[in-house]
């Protein structure tokens, strides 16, 4: 079963590469409806 976590963290200072203007960004498109996994584009 996986099991995950998430840590939150405070953005300090100017952000360097936005993830919209990502060449590989897996969740760019707006949708109405909510959209599945798209773990299997990670690169391991």
């Amino acid at each position: 079963m996986p099991i995950g976590q998430l840590i939150y963290f405070l953005v300090d200072g100017e952000i360097e590469r936005y993830y919209n203007a990502k060449g590989d960004a897996k969740y760019n498109q707006r949708t109405e409806k909510p959209v599945e996994s798209m773990m299997w584009k990670n690169r391991f």
